[in-house]
């Protein structure tokens, strides 16, 4: 949905160069060990963004306030002596959880997240979907309180029991219109990071790999340890079911030959996990090795191109640094597909056998690959595993069991052998999974996940806005349906609606009634007016954000304000501005009726 909403939410922001990360004081790290403590993995994740090849960030740490003295327990700690330590590329945890870090913290219940982003542009990677690298002198990111924090609500919260383990997840939201905003070659970072609900059964949290040197392996072949390129240090299990593979002599290997690398700078480990009931990590398959071999004999990433008998990922890989460290570094991967390559889903559903899955394929899809030969080109696949399987577009058509994606020349929908070209269109439609555990279910966008499980709700609210004659955007999480061998939709996020091009504002905003009258065109017929009663929410989940844009003629100088306060709200939002975007959802009353609530009101004025 990142591509799609991103479109419809490019309004100036990069033009003031300026945008808020939503940052709060600075807080004193305290801890205490009344009550025993427990453990928490905190994972990591992103919502997928098919604009950039890389966008890496630089956590410095994490930390999470006790709920009931307030304190603040430090979770993860970046090294000080290691420059690469947190730098995680957000493109890369797209569909999948990236384990940062265990941490040991006094027993109790958490309510807030902080972490700490090092905010400074040198510190950021950003490369464009065209492999452009960003100037960082193009990059713009506002820390107000200059400390590069960032406070999240943790909802509900979490208990870490005396002696138990207890999972966090949060997202880095890139697919969130805020997060990032180009415009004229100018990038504006606004992060958009907010707590992700853990799966009922843990085994469904696909993680990615993880790569690094080993630090430690027990005596009695139990578990090992890794410290990963990102400065996670890592325990992983293993059994007599672990699959162990030597790289350097492209051979089966085992725990003995792992344990040999324990300490050597230059060899490392591959490892794809799962996690148990009990929050422990399970290591499903083990490479070992060359530590810059390690990426390029299996890769695993997001899927960019699809051919007739090859798909191109983009795939992480290490690197040597000058002081005898690794780093990771992102490239692309062209694997190859014949009749005998295998396929399967979340590692354990089969999916078919041959080039004949291609089809069923397309970009952003995240896949893991395991080769015949990887010494030999072209590099054919023995084995590509589907993660995660998304689609996005504009909804063209919906009805009790599914509905259409679609071809139109403002959004392309299902397209996974060719890049469309001009006049060619495509639809696909997804029916709504009844799969056991993965029915169907559906949200706005910006809400938890899950929300609403009514298609009847879901199919009145499209057509709520196609009544109205907006574009219905969404994002829709597929799943295998093994019974009918096809994709379905799993859960459907709808997209902000814009409103078309010039609005303008017809009643001022008053606080008495929440809302504002404004008046507007249809997307399609510019001649036909639209009127509409848009209101504005102070709370929830979905607060309404308003910002102010004004352009001083005589001086020259253009001022970007957000977030307005809602206080401040009625003296903005009148008639005398200049016009205003706004992005909404229709919302679906206990008796029925629809309203439209706004997710951004961007207000433009100019000053004389």
């Amino acid at each position: 949905m990142s591509r799609i909403i991103r479109r419809l939410a490019v309004c100036a922001l990069a033009a003031a160069g300026v945008a808020g990360l939503v940052f709060l004081s600075a807080c004193n790290i305290s801890s205490s060990t009344s009550g025993g403590t427990g453990r928490l993995n905190l994972l990591v994740t992103d919502a997928p963004s098919d604009d950039w090849q890389e966008v890496t960030v630089k956590v410095n740490s994490i930390s999470l306030r006790k709920a009931d003295d307030q304190s603040w327990n430090s979770v993860w700690t970046a090294d000080p002596n290691d420059s690469n330590s947190g730098k995680l590329n957000l493109v890369d945890l797209a569909g999948v959880a990236q384990i940062l870090g265990h941490a040991t913290i006094p027993a109790g219940s958490y309510d807030r997240l902080k972490l700490v982003i090092d905010t400074h542009p040198t510190t950021m990677t950003l490369v464009d979907d065209s492999g452009n690298t960003i100037d960082p002198a193009n990059i713009s990111v506002v820390d107000p309180s200059g400390t590069g924090e960032i406070k999240v609500i943790i909802a509900p919260p979490i208990t870490v029991a005396d002696g138990g383990v207890a999972n966090l997840q949060v997202d880095f939201d890139l697919a969130h219109p805020l997060s990032i905003i180009v415009q004229n070659g100018k990038v504006v970072i606004n992060l958009q990071i907010r707590h992700k609900a853990v799966p009922r059964n843990l085994r469904d949290i696909q993680f990615a790999r993880n790569i690094g040197n080993v630090t430690a392996a027990a005596t009695d072949g139990t578990n090992f340890s890794l410290k990963t390129l990102e400065g996670a240090d890592l325990t992983f299990g293993v059994d007599a079911n672990t699959i162990y593979v030597d790289v350097d002599a492209n051979a089966a290997g085992n725990f003995d030959g792992l344990k040999a690398l324990v300490g050597v700078a230059d060899k490392g480990a591959l490892v794809a996990s799962n996690m148990n009931a009990n929050g422990s990590l399970y290591a499903r398959r083990v490479w070992y090795g060359d530590i810059t071999k390690l990426p390029v004999f299996t890769p695993e990433g997001l899927v960019r191109r699809v051919g007739d008998n090859w798909l191109k990922i983009l795939n992480k890989n290490a690197e040597p640094t000058a002081n005898s460290g690794h780093y990771c570094h992102w490239d692309w991967d062209v694997v190859y597909v014949n009749d005998a390559t295998t396929w399967t889903f979340h590692d354990s559903i089969p999916l078919g056998t041959g080039t004949a899955m291609l089809q069923n394929i397309r970009r952003g899809f995240r896949v893991s690959v395991e080769f015949v030969d990887p010494n030999v080109t072209p590099r054919v696949a023995k084995s590509i595993n589907v993660q995660s399987a998304h689609d996005e577009g504009a909804i063209r058509s919906v009805s009790a069991t599914g509905f259409t994606f679609g071809g139109s020349n403002y959004c392309n929908g299902w397209n996974s052998n060719v890049l469309p070209t001009f006049g060619q269109h495509y639809t696909h439609e997804w029916a709504f999974s009844t799969v056991t555990d993965h029915v169907f279910s559906w949200w706005f966008f910006g809400l938890p996940s899950g929300v609403s499980t009514s298609v009847q709700d879901f199919t009145d609210t499209v057509n709520q806005a196609k009544g109205a004659n907006l574009r219905v955007f969404a994002r829709v999480e597929l799943y295998w349906d093994q019974t009918n061998s096809r994709w379905v939709a799993e859960n459907a996020v709808l997209s902000p609606e814009k409103l078309p091009d010039p609005t303008r504002i017809t009643t001022g905003y008053t606080a008495a009634s929440g809302s504002m009258g404004v008046a507007t065109f249809d997307w399609d017929d510019e001649t036909l007016p639209s009127t509409m009663t848009v209101f504005l929410d102070t709370t929830g989940d979905l607060q309404t954000v308003v910002g102010s844009l004004r352009w001083n003629s005589t001086t020259r100088i253009l001022t970007f304000t957000v977030p307005v306060l809602p206080a401040q709200w009625e003296t903005l939002l009148t008639p005398s501005l200049m016009g205003v975007r706004v992005w909404v959802r229709p919302v679906k009353g206990t008796d029925g009726t629809f309203s439209w609530h706004a997710y951004t009101v961007m207000a433009f004025q100019v000053i004389n």
